[in-house]
């Protein structure tokens, strides 16, 4: 009966992330094909992006975005930047319905809203750590339960990025969220990057909006992404003032 429980437990999850609000019959539809941003203007993104980078987006009218607080929803992280003008060698790795993959930022870039984060004063060993540990988690399976367990999974984790139980710490499932892959990546500057878990529909989570905060710098942000919106769709203070400072060293883009 709980194997049962969790997959009708899992079933759910997916299908509400799925699931997205039209105005018109039959009012919801599961094509996500369609979206804001197009792919000339992710093309214009990609050759500013760099590994260690971490992406985040809002897809519109999706039922799952009102489990999710914040303006933001889902994230990833960059572990391949562009190599001169060849983007097609660029890759994340990011967490969905089908587990921990490895594929373009074509991929999730293709939203309604989208935010490109940079870490700051970071070395490239923090970087080649981070991405080294997104790699070694790729094939692990979505975290239906949202447990943000990151101190268990990394003390689990070997060398070669397998998991290995240990009998005192009882039953442990290395499964990781989307927030959770890029947390899990950067862990180990958690506090200069602030990435600290908060109580949210019970759970002690870290989510999307949490990764717009004072240790990073927004690097990217899609036309749509104005202060008007972001702050209509719950944006932290914080996180206003970071996109006000990216509007304000480019002063072509808009900001409300």
């Amino acid at each position: 009966m709980n194997g049962l429980v969790e997959r009708l437990w899992s079933w759910g999850v997916f299908k509400v992330g799925q699931t997205r609000r039209i105005s018109s019959f039959p009012w919801v539809t599961w094509d996500i094909s369609e979206h804001a941003i197009d792919y000339p203007e992710i093309m214009s993104a990609l050759p500013l992006l760099e590994a260690g980078d971490i992406g985040l987006h809002r897809d519109a009218g999706y039922l799952s975005n009102y489990a999710i607080p914040g303006f933001m929803k889902h994230a990833w992280i960059h572990t391949i930047g562009a190599t001169g003008n060849d983007i097609t060698q660029m890759r994340i790795v990011e967490a969905t319905h089908d587990g921990v993959l490895k594929k373009h930022p074509i991929r999730p870039m293709h939203s309604d809203y989208v935010i490109i984060v940079r870490p700051l004063s970071v070395t490239r060993d923090d970087v080649y750590q981070a991405i080294r540990k997104a790699d070694m988690i790729v094939g692990h399976k979505y975290d239906v339960h949202f447990e943000f367990d990151i101190e268990k999974e990394l003390a689990e984790l070997d060398a070669e990025g397998k998991f290995h139980l240990r009998s005192n710490l009882g039953k442990f499932d290395a499964a990781f969220s989307c927030t959770e892959t890029v947390a899990f990546s950067w862990w180990h500057k958690r506090e200069q990057l602030r990435l600290y878990r908060k109580l949210h529909r019970g759970k002690d989570v870290i989510v999307a909006d949490d990764y717009v905060n004072g240790g990073f710098s927004v690097v990217w942000a899609s036309k749509n992404v104005t202060l008007d919106t972001a702050k209509k769709l719950g944006l932290s203070e914080e996180g206003l003032h970071l996109l006000e400072e990216y509007f304000g060293n480019n002063k072509n883009l808009p900001s409300a």
